[in-house]
Formats: structure tokens, C-alpha cells, sequence
């Protein structure tokens, strides 16, 4: 079995509702079963891991690159300001490790065809 050398930090923004939370965990889970990368769950706030301790666990499994899927349909705040500025805070203590943002979820332009495969009823 070949190693994973990428880790994924799947970030959402996190739910007071345990089971909201968990439902990314599955997720991850799920990606993780079909994926050739590590997958790691992460929250923005209110539930954990946070996202310093998911690139934590996924430094821990020393990949080559971490790859950070903001899993937000919109570029708020949190996807303008919040996270980078985590990023830059852990890129600056790992430099020999590449951090790279990835683009937030919303954009990615097959969404439209999958709501669009969605609402055909």
C-alpha cells in the first residue's frame, strides 16, 4: 500500500449541535475511504479539533503538503480573514512544510451542476 504524503484539513465552521458536527467527521471519514491524501476534520469555532490542532495531527503523520478546503459555501469573514491568518500563524512555525489554501467549497463551479442534478424532480 502506497503512503499518503498529502493531508487535507477539511474546515467548516463548527455547530453548538453535536450531531451538525459530526456530520463533517462522517464526511472526512467518507473522503478519507476515497482518497489517496490523509484527511483531518477542523473547526472553526465551537467544536474540535480546531484547525491548529488538525494541522497539528496531520504534521504528526509527516506528509509533504497540506492541502486546507474551506468547506463554507461563501467567502465571509471567516474565509477572508479568519483562516488565513490561522494559516499564516502555523505556516510561519512549519516552514518546511507547504500550507496551501485551497479555494472555499461554494466556488468550486461543479456545485451548480450538482444542485442542478439536485432539483431535477
Amino acid at each position: 500500500m502506497k503512503a499518503k504524503t498529502r493531508a487535507v484539513i477539511l474546515i467548516a465552521h463548527g455547530s453548538r449541535a453535536e450531531a451538525a458536527n459530526q456530520e463533517i467527521r462522517d464526511l472526512a471519514d467518507r473522503l478519507a475511504a476515497q482518497s489517496e491524501a490523509l484527511i483531518f476534520p477542523a473547526f472553526l469555532e465551537l467544536s474540535s479539533p480546531s484547525i491548529s490542532e488538525a494541522i497539528d495531527q496531520a504534521l504528526a503523520a509527516a506528509p509533504r503538503e497540506i492541502l486546507v478546503l474551506p468547506y463554507f459555501l461563501t467567502q465571509g469573514r471567516h474565509v477572508q480573514e479568519d483562516i488565513p491568518k490561522i494559516l499564516a500563524e502555523k505556516a510561519h512555525a512549519y516552514p518546511e512544510i507547504p500550507i496551501k489554501l485551497l479555494d472555499y467549497f461554494g466556488k468550486n463551479p461543479h456545485l451548480t451542476d450538482l444542485l442542478a442534478e439536485l432539483l431535477k424532480v
